[in-house]
């Protein structure tokens, strides 16, 4: 018997300034804002609800600028709106939830002058919106891999130039650091969470023995930045890379280490490689206990008896290459991608892995010069156009690292600048719910292991009123709040030919869903 779910919305719609935010019971539920140049960002606060901030064009002194922060509760309605200023010429990065709290970074994207602050760190109250900013030095470039807050405690992983790696532990009430900096050899953090059973810093980092050769570890530290404990994930092959490193805190001294790998330790980095990954060729997952390594399993791509049902058109002709060489020469091929890793999640007893599959595109540009005698000098460079995204990889392991089923979804024309995750997932029973916004539609299809439930469907999300239709869509993105709600939003264009004059708008829009 075919197996249904059916995807409800719930929209809230609302006016940006305050004084409008009151509305009748029979008012629809979706939250929308006119969008012209500014750029909004959605962080789930769980239970409490959610907040949507964004820079406006007000100018609040020679150092900062205004940002506008509207917070809602669970039924998407405003519960208090601030304006905060956040310094000049600094980007969003990223954001944490933690007792109460939203924890939110930025960082300078100029060049810092010698005495200015290069990252700032807002907390706000989620209940009533007070809040405090503090500005904090790290190295120049710095990307943030990851942060936590928990008792005043900032906790957070940074990468910068050279090959360098920073974790910095601080005291936010007192202001002081606790720093551990990786710099004798090249050092990559792949990850960190806070381990609330011992009270110590975990963090995942890949250290460079050579140029051809690397290692991940897992290390413990205090919160004072002593290293108390290191686990170095083994392979059984000498080959093996690992990279990414979601860690999955089990019990007090059980974790789960997920990731990707491929057979290029103790080779040259390859020319094409850039800063959004290296290809990986599978998955794997590793568990530690009282800080030894129990197993390390991996999963090559071509291993998924399904793959070929899994890739879109486009790469099914590589795999069925693949396959075929394989059989023919008797050594085993390897089907080569960049994944974005999603956390470990729980499904029927056991762990659910979700992997976006993306490529980096270019163009090239080519400009022409003349030498001193007047002949054509050609020269050729790549210009970045996005990353591409193609498909999402889903698949169940027992306790024990052994791969239970594999599936996934396709992904179609969809390109972004940023590296951000788009594809979630919603389990219910034996059955779980794939899905992403493509602009403005849910593209969505269930499955029980190995086995499609029904054919992929596309629900058009609801807009403000009846008539409205689409003509652009743009920066779609879903992502879990709390239970089996999530949340859509992104940017669309929209007329209404039963409005008078048939106006076209503009807005950024956030849609309220669950999958019943």
């Amino acid at each position: 018997m075919k197996a249904t779910r059916t995807l409800l919305y719930f929209f809230f719609l609302m006016m940006t300034t305050p004084a409008l935010w009151a509305q009748d019971d029979e008012a629809p539920v979706r939250v929308e804002f006119g969008a012209n140049a500014e750029v909004f960002q959605v962080v789930p606060c769980g239970e409490a609800g959610l907040l949507m901030f964004y820079e406006s064009v007000k100018q609040i002194d020679d150092q900062g600028k205004a940002w506008i922060f509207i917070f809602y509760d669970t039924g998407l309605n405003p519960v208090w709106s601030k304006e905060i200023t956040v310094y000049n010429d600094f980007g969003y990065a990223k954001s944490y939830v933690s007792d109460g709290r939203i924890y939110l970074t930025w960082l300078k994207i100029t060049k810092p002058r010698r005495d200015e602050y290069n990252l700032q760190l807002v907390s706000i109250d989620l209940k009533g919106g007070t809040h405090n900013s503090q500005g904090i030095f790290v190295p120049e470039k710095s990307e943030l891999i990851n942060f936590e807050v928990h008792d005043n405690i900032l906790m957070a992983g940074f990468n910068y130039p050279k090959e360098e790696a920073l974790l910095l532990i601080r005291d936010l009430r007192a202001g002081t650091d606790n720093a551990v900096l990786f710099t004798e050899n090249p050092s990559f953090i792949e990850n960190l969470i806070y381990n609330p059973y011992s009270n110590q810093v975990l963090l995942a980092i890949t250290i460079y023995n050579s140029r051809k050769n690397s290692t991940l570890y897992l290390n413990s530290y205090s919160l004072q930045g002593q290293r108390l404990e290191s686990v170095q994930l083994t392979p059984t092959q000498p080959s093996v890379k690992l990279m990414n490193a979601q860690i999955h805190l089990a019990q007090t001294h059980e974790w789960f280490i997920l990731g990707s790998f491929n057979h290029l330790n103790g080779e040259l980095p390859r020319s094409e490689e850039d800063n959004s990954g290296e290809p990986s060729e599978g998955f794997y997952i590793a568990k530690i206990e009282n800080q030894n390594q129990q197993f390390l399993r991996l999963h090559k791509l071509l291993d998924f008896k399904n793959i070929t049902t899994i890739l879109n058109n486009e790469e099914l002709r590589d795999v069925k290459n693949l396959v075929e060489k394989e059989k023919k020469r008797g050594k085993p091929q390897s089907l080569n991608y960049q994944f974005l890793m999603h956390d470990l999640k729980h499904h029927n007893g056991n762990f659910v892995m979700l992997a976006e599959v993306y490529y980096p595109e270019y163009h090239q540009v080519t400009t022409m010069s003349y030498d001193f005698y007047g002949r054509p000098m050609p020269y050729y460079y790549n210009v970045f156009d996005g990353y591409r995204y193609f498909n999402a990889f889903v698949a169940g392991f027992d306790r024990q690292g052994s791969l239970l089923w594999s599936n996934g979804i396709k992904i179609w024309d969809m390109r972004s600048m940023q590296l951000l995750r788009r594809v979630e997932t919603s389990s219910a029973g034996k059955e779980l719910v794939i899905f992403y916004n493509d602009n403005g539609r849910i593209v969505s299809k269930i499955i029980d292991g190995y086995h499609d439930i029904g054919e992929v469907e596309k629900t058009r999300l609801a807009t403000k009123n009846r008539g409205d239709v689409q003509l652009e869509a743009s920066n779609g993105m879903t992502t879990h709040w709390y239970d089996n709600f999530y949340l859509a939003w992104g940017y669309q264009t929209l007329r209404n030919s039963e409005v008078a004059g048939g106006s076209k708008r503009s807005v950024f829009y956030i849609n309220k869903l669950i999958f019943n």
